[in-house]
């Protein structure tokens, strides 16, 4: 008996890290190659528009301590998700247990320039087209 509980212990203690989804989109996913480029951040840069996709906390494993094990830890989930990055957020530990899948929308709009910047309005035109 005292063996088997051993072998528990060794096999719990070598599980691989991993997260569950949770999809937040009613749109559902359209999953990327697995090997898609996967961006890891702690927030986003307020120049980027993007829209939440779902959220991974952790399941199983030992909790990354930092962001490249994290981003090992999330990436194929991240690409079946559709995601161009994950939001890692770390407990008071300072382990990643939890992310947002998000996915850009591309550039934001760009501000209208004011009327001073717009060129000079072209005079009407009164010369009539010939046979009119």
């Amino acid at each position: 008996m005292r063996h088997r509980l051993l072998a528990l212990v060794l096999v719990a203690g070598c599980s691989p890290t991993t997260f569950a989804f949770t999809p937040s989109n009613p749109k559902g996913v359209v999953s990327l190659p697995e090997n898609c480029p996967v961006e890891v951040v702690t927030s986003v840069p307020p120049e980027k528009n993007y829209e939440d996709l779902g959220t991974l906390d952790f399941y199983n494993g030992t909790e990354p301590k930092n962001l490249d094990d994290f981003k090992k830890a999330v990436k194929k989930q991240v690409c079946d998700a559709g995601g161009d990055a994950v939001i890692a957020i770390a407990n008071d530990k300072g382990q990643y247990t939890k992310g947002t899948v998000i996915h850009y929308l591309g550039e934001m709009a760009k501000p209208v320039k004011p009327i001073t910047d717009l060129p000079a309005t072209q005079n009407q035109d009164t010369e009539k087209p010939p046979g009119s």
